[in-house]
């Protein structure tokens, strides 16, 4: 199976065994659709054929097709930037080349000239193997402003991953839309997996606002409605969150009568200092109605998870 191209925090790589289990087989399932695409480590280990990945980071998205049809130059440049950057005879001096090029990316989308997206792709992979655990960061401006890591991932250490990556995406539709519209075409027997940012406003350490206007309780709302309109079209739909979230789901009687909603185990963890990290979302959920896991509202009930009611 191919692995994620990129580093990127909120990913489910550690989960990927509690959805892909959940998932029907390939041959039950028309088209995949995944409308909150992040590093996309669900789709990169299923493989396919037949994907529409979406996300509302227009530079992540716009990375991802120009990755998609410039492999080899994007490759090689980034194999120039790694010797750039390790003929930098000082920490200091790796510092200032990766802070010279952080803002190098950002004036790119200043400009917003289309002419300059390669350019902007070339970078996007720089930073993501330099800069802090893969994080992707923006102030209120809009400017990329995560710092450099210790020890940067170079990118002949990762080729070989990097070719899979755009196999994948071969045959792939990408979009950049609002998650509701990237489901607009999503017809029967269609699989859906929805992966919105988590509720988080309660924990510290916590970066799973990828941008300063964060996601809101009334979008985690949208995500609810959505899957129960995807439902009523017979789609497959599962959706993944942290236990903050379970309200969202079990008050509405009409979405519980369709979806289960079962408690698993995740660990997903960000901070600069070990000593400091903390488990994001350790008591996570998986929302789904794929038959195979269905159970009635009653059952569920019985089974005790009415005490989240």
């Amino acid at each position: 199976m191919a692995e994620p191209i990129l580093r990127w925090a909120g990913g489910k790589r550690q989960l990927l065994d509690e959805i892909l289990s959940r998932f029907p087989p390939k041959n039950e399932f028309n088209e995949y659709y995944e409308p909150f695409f992040g590093g996309g480590a669900v789709f990169f280990e299923l493989e396919p054929s037949n994907g529409y990945i979406n996300d509302s980071n227009k530079r992540l998205m716009t990375f991802y097709s120009a990755f998609r049809e410039n492999l080899n130059l994007i490759i090689d440049r980034n194999k120039k930037l790694d010797d750039e950057l390790l003929d930098r005879p000082t920490e200091d001096e790796m510092k200032e080349y990766y802070y010279e090029r952080r803002a190098e990316f950002n004036d790119l989308r200043k400009n917003d000239d289309p002419e300059d997206r390669l350019d902007e792709a070339v970078l996007f992979l720089f930073l993501n193997r330099t800069c802090w655990n893969g994080l992707y960061r923006t102030n209120e401006e809009g400017d990329f402003n995560v710092p450099m890591k210790r020890g940067p991932i170079l990118t002949k250490s990762i080729e070989q991953k990097l070719r899979e990556g755009a196999r994948v995406l071969q045959n792939t539709t990408i979009m950049n839309e609002d998650f509701s519209e990237a489901c607009d075409s999503v017809g029967e027997d269609d699989l859906v997996f929805l992966d919105p940012p988590y509720m988080s406003s309660t924990k510290k350490n916590q970066f799973d606002q990828y941008s300063p206007h964060g996601f809101s309780e009334n979008q985690q709302e949208e995500v609810r409605d959505l899957a129960l309109e995807l439902n009523d079209r017979g789609a497959y739909v599962m959706i993944t969150n942290d236990m903050d979230a379970k309200t969202i789901y079990t008050i509405h009687d009409e979405f519980m009568s369709n979806f289960n909603v079962t408690p698993v185990e995740g660990k997903r963890r960000i901070n600069s200092d070990s000593s400091q990290r903390s488990d994001l979302g350790e008591n996570e959920i998986v929302v789904t109605n794929i038959p195979m896991f269905w159970k009635s509202y009653e059952e569920q009930t019985q089974s005790g998870f009415d005490k989240f009611r």
